[in-house]
């Protein structure tokens, strides 16, 4: 095996748990969006608010600790920072947060979408040839795409629309990011090569 691959498997087996981690969070955010579409703003904005700078840290985290095995990682570290800076506006200006939650927040998290659907297609691409359900990936990424332009278009929809639609959006992340984590896995124990079985 190459050292290349043993790099690979090394991360693989060290750091699946933490895409497994965010796909669980994101699922659990989607299944409360689409359950609760009439929570108020001010505790949606919060849970966001929560959510981003979680997952910011953990994407910070990863790209980290995976500089030496993928390609990208800065890109990694920019989202990651873009998200913790959002998370911090979020908590310490939560009133202000709300009020421009109809503007601010809307472009924001649709450059986010469409940012981690371009990266989501580049990686399902990149993997195709390592892991089945690469398509996964693609189609994910392309959603959220579709999803970041529809926001742009229209971003004074209404909320309650937007919410289940952000909620649907979140729970299939949050499945791909959960099927992609057992992925990973499997090639941290057994190697790249048992995807070609």
């Amino acid at each position: 095996m190459s050292e290349e691959k043993v790099l690979v498997q090394r991360f693989c087996f060290e750091f699946w748990w933490i895409v497994l981690l965010r796909g669980i969070a994101l699922t659990v955010l989607g299944g409360l969006l689409i359950a609760k579409p009439g929570i108020t703003v001010i505790v949606l904005v919060q849970f966001l608010g929560a959510y981003f700078l979680v997952d910011g840290v953990f994407s910070v985290f990863h790209s980290i600790k995976g500089r030496k095995y993928m390609q990208g990682w800065v890109w990694g570290i920019f989202m990651g920072a873009l998200e913790i800076l959002t998370g911090i506006i979020v908590f310490t200006n939560p009133l202000v947060s709300t009020i421009v939650t109809a503007s601010v927040l809307v472009y924001c998290v649709a450059f986010m979408a469409m940012l981690f659907g371009v990266l989501g297609i580049v990686t399902g691409i990149q993997v195709r040839k390592e892991i089945k359900g690469e398509w996964a990936m693609i189609a994910g990424g392309v959603l959220a795409i579709i999803f970041g332009v529809i926001l742009i278009m229209n971003p004074m929809a209404s909320m309650s629309v937007y919410l289940i639609v952000m909620g649907v959006m979140a729970l299939m992340g949050g499945l791909i990011q959960i099927f992609a984590s057992f992925q990973i896995r499997k090639i941290g124990k057994h190697g790249i090569e048992a995807f070609a079985e």
